[in-house]
């Protein structure tokens, strides 16, 4: 059979009053065995799976992490499965001064006066988030990392960081992107991991 797991998203970090953004949230891990198409983090597609007729397999669906309060990172997202097949959540963003967390696609940084490195995604399954650049005070956070690409970094009273880019499958028949990272907050706001 083929099969699309994705873990559930981390959730975006709350900023710091209305100057200092919260990292975005990472996206959940994101494999597939689809014939054509890709994994998470620019991967392969993995090996085909037989299943036997009759037996009963494992399905979990990871739920989404929790929003950051205040100067509070996001909460990681949970792991799905199928059978022996295990997606895991993204990471939650990162706050004011406070690192973001790994996961499938890794948490973007939050905004700081320090480097803040984003947060690793796993081998095979995502990206990892956007740094906050040594700048007094950066005012934004940085995007989460995506199953298809890297989280943008948080700037100095600019744009939004986007979050990391998701991947398109055609496993249902029409094409969707899926998996796509948070993007950094503005002040105090920032967006969960898909």
């Amino acid at each position: 059979v083929e099969y699309l797991v994705i873990g559930g998203g981390g959730g975006g970090a709350g900023g710091h009053g209305t100057a200092h953004g919260g990292g975005g949230g990472g996206a959940g891990g994101y494999r597939t065995n689809a014939s054509g198409q890709t994994s998470g983090g620019g991967a392969s597609a993995e090996a085909v799976f037989n299943v036997t007729p009759g037996a009963s397999y494992t399905v979990v669906v990871g739920a989404g992490g929790t929003s950051g309060a205040v100067r509070n990172i996001g909460g990681t997202g949970g792991n799905s499965q199928f059978a022996s097949i295990t997606a895991l959540g993204g990471g939650g963003g990162g706050s004011y001064y406070i690192g973001p967390t790994t996961g499938g696609s890794g948490g973007g940084a939050g905004a700081s006066s320090n480097l803040i490195t984003g947060a690793n995604g796993t081998t095979s399954q995502g990206f990892k988030g956007g740094n906050t650049p040594t700048v007094d005070f950066t005012t934004n956070g940085a995007g989460g990392g995506g199953s298809g690409g890297v989280g943008e970094n948080g700037v100095d009273a600019g744009p939004m960081a986007a979050g990391g880019a998701g991947t398109s499958s055609t496993i249902t028949g029409t094409s969707v992107t899926r998996a796509a990272g948070g993007s950094g907050g503005l002040g105090n706001t920032s967006s969960a991991g898909a």
